[in-house]
């Protein structure tokens, strides 16, 4: 049977327009499937990391800490680095860097208790941070 160019564009076309719905379909079906697989499978890290935290903690030695007491909280620091850096600020500059990141309070709070203004105590903690930054970096070049 012959077919007239007319009619082998138009299954030409038919095809094209078949094969385009296949592929599209087959791709729905491919992010469909992953998606479920991915619901129902969990990676072999995230099981060791599980395993691995209820199985036990790190030991901390006393020794290694560096303890610091503001405002009548007592704060333990385990990084040798950053102890090593504290110990080296005034008392106030490390009382507010101390409140600061390890409790909840924010730099609004901080300023009530120093009964200072809040400008202030934000200036300090800046300051201070670049303080420690240059210590810590002096530190690691020695």
């Amino acid at each position: 049977m012959k077919y007239t160019d007319e009619q082998k564009e138009r299954i030409r076309h038919c095809f094209d327009s078949f094969c385009k719905k296949v592929i599209r379909y087959q791709a729905i079906n491919l992010y469909r499937e992953s998606s479920r697989y991915a619901e129902r499978n969990v990676s072999f890290e995230e099981i060791l990391h599980d395993y691995f935290s209820e199985c036990g903690k790190c030991d901390t030695y006393p020794g290694l800490q560096y303890h610091f007491e503001a405002f009548g909280y007592i704060f333990s620091v385990n990084d040798y680095k950053l102890g090593k850096a504290l110990l080296q600020l005034s008392k106030k500059k490390r009382n507010v860097i101390l409140m600061y990141y390890f409790t909840d309070y924010k730099l609004k709070d901080i300023a009530e208790l120093l009964g200072k203004p809040q400008q202030n105590i934000s200036y300090i903690h800046i300051r201070v941070l670049k303080n420690l930054r240059e210590i810590m970096e002096r530190d690691k070049d020695e």
